[in-house]
């Protein structure tokens, strides 16, 4: 089969040109190439029939700057040109000239990441991306992908995973429709650490399925907590790829979930390195697992509070437990109440409030019915948890083939169905922002650019525009919550889903920016002089308001 996926090089040398033909293995490699959330990659993406189409146009164009380029190359180039092109029309948004110099850098950025591929085969790739076959490659298609991770997408400024990478069983994802995400600091007290624990593993008695993220302290007082329910089902989100899972202090902690039919997940490919700026892309997979998210205990600067933002935005419910104002550890906590982000953690033993009724655990395709008592059941006997082998759902690497069965401690890699690119809506931070130089301040400019910017803006993206303005000179940059009462005091009843599509419009134009969990307004004298600069070095661009800012971040 190798032997038809190759072409020869003139040189003579074998190139895997279509070495990618299934939708999880283009996925993963699309991963690899983009490093992350990628609003150039998303367009790609929505101007392409399938993953696996994109993925083969990448390859083809092989290692950037090249001396020699021949009319392969230059066919290949046209061909991802369209399909950027094709997908931001799709996106509902024109390119300017500065759109498409910035995409030719970012692909060529994808290219050289996506250099040390162009040597494999297809079997050296799928051993690299399922880690010698020590985890599942998950896609949306497939039937344990879950759904609330597309939240992401509706709600947020950065995109969902285009695959997720794990090790455990995957329908641990799905088997409780509202997860109950428990973070904290890693350096807290014993008080953080009961709560976690106890809250955990109330949850997970009652079939309810505890999202973290594997850290010490908090993390794993939460993941045991839900292991010592017996039975309990807890998933652990990684922030590198899963042959760095840690700590390593953390190694039996991450057995046991493995072994109680829990799993381990990741967004990036086995070998990425956990690096500090992906913890907090990662907490934001964790809000978007969760329906409901409790922070236990939290410094000022806690990596939670990170999690609990994120939480807010997507219209998650956050929780905090309160504790002594004369102890550090709990100021995160105490300032999430007292801004009103989160509701008061009443009780770390009846979850009630917390959490909705009690079930057995919910497997895909299967339906659920509602007892008269309140307790939730499957249709299908089940039988006692204490008894149960944890199994995966798992497919052979040609996508054809029909899910098998197997016991976890089988190292198969599972690949899923074909899934469809169906990302609307979305808008991504741009990874390169280059400060510009700025002019001396004049306040009747800046009312200028103010005016010029509100004027080339609808109606509705005008409005947000002027009253996060307004809250920025009255108290500061606002949280999405506050930007919401804002607009109601004027009159404007927004939904959380139509403010994040207005404030994604206003961040593609460049006009504001989301920071932890802040909407700010950019400096309209600098908007204006960088418009003035980029006329100066490039042709004449497209409207203002249609212009793509995408990248990476």
């Amino acid at each position: 089969m190798a032997e038809s996926l190759m072409k020869t090089m003139p040189d003579g040398q074998p190139r895997p040109m279509t070495m990618v033909e299934s939708d999880w293995l283009a996925r993963a490699v699309l991963t690899l190439a983009a490093d992350g959330p990628d609003a150039f990659m998303i367009a790609c993406l929505l101007g392409s029939d399938q993953a696996a189409d994109l993925c083969r146009n990448l390859i083809e164009l092989g290692v950037p700057n090249q001396s020699e380029r021949g009319d392969t190359q230059d066919a290949a180039c046209a061909r991802l040109d369209e399909r950027f092109l094709k997908g931001t029309a799709r996106w509902g948004r024109q390119t300017s000239p500065e759109d498409l110099t910035r995409f030719h850098k970012t692909s060529d950025t994808w290219r050289r990441r996506l250099t040390p591929l162009l040597a494999m085969d297809t079997g050296q790739v799928r051993t690299m991306m399922t880690g010698g076959g020590q985890f599942w490659v998950m896609t949306p298609g497939d039937s344990c992908w879950p759904g609330q991770m597309d939240d992401l997408a509706r709600r947020s400024d950065w995109a969902p995973p285009l695959c997720l990478w794990g090790r455990g069983d995957p329908e641990a994802l799905m088997c409780c429709d509202h997860p109950l995400a428990v973070v904290g600091s890693r350096a807290c007290d014993e008080y953080g650490r009961s709560i976690a624990h106890q809250i955990a593993r109330q949850a997970a008695s009652q079939g309810h399925l505890v999202v973290s993220g594997g850290a010490m302290g908090t993390d794993a007082a939460a993941h045991w907590g839900a292991l010592a329910a017996g039975g309990g089902r807890t998933v652990a989100v990684f922030a590198g790829g899963l042959l760095h899972v840690g700590p390593k202090r953390n190694s039996r902690l991450f057995e046991n979930i493995e072994a109680d039919g829990g799993t381990l997940i990741s967004e990036l490919p086995p070998s990425v390195i956990p690096e500090p700026r992906r913890f907090l892309l990662r907490n934001r997979i964790i809000a978007a697992l969760a329906s409901d998210i409790v922070v236990t205990q939290a410094r000022h600067r806690s990596g939670a509070l990170n999690t609990a933002n994120w939480g807010v935005e997507l219209g998650r419910r956050v929780l905090a437990a309160p504790g002594r104002i004369d102890q550090p550890e709990n100021t995160g906590c105490n300032r999430l109440i007292h801004e009103g982000k989160a509701e008061l953690l009443l009780s770390a033993s009846d979850i009630q409030d917390i959490c909705h009724p009690a079930h057995a655990p919910i497997h895909p395709g299967r339906s659920v019915q509602q007892g008269a008592s309140g307790s939730v059941k499957t249709t299908e006997n089940h039988e006692h948890q204490a008894s149960r082998q944890p199994t995966q759902r798992t497919r052979p690497f040609d996508s054809d083939h029909p899910i098998q069965t197997i016991h976890s401690n089988q190292p198969l890699p599972i690949t899923l169905k074909q899934s469809r690119t169906d990302i609307v809506g979305l808008s991504a931070r741009s990874q390169h922002k280059e400060p510009p130089s700025t002019p001396p301040s004049n306040p009747d400019k800046d009312r200028e650019y103010e005016k010029a910017d509100n004027n080339r803006l609808a109606d509705e993206e005008a409005t947000v525009l002027a009253a996060i303005r307004t809250c920025q000179r009255r108290e500061g940059s606002p949280m999405t919550g506050q930007l919401r009462a804002e607009l109601a005091n004027q009159g404007h009843e927004l939904s959380v889903r139509h403010l994040m599509q207005l404030l994604g419009s206003l961040e593609i134009c460049g006009l504001i920016r989301l920071q932890n969990g802040c909407v700010v307004a950019e400096d309209p004298k600098n908007q204006a002089f960088q418009r003035q600069r980029s006329k100066s070095t490039t042709q004449p661009s497209a409207p203002a308001d249609s212009s793509l800012r995408g990248g990476t971040k």
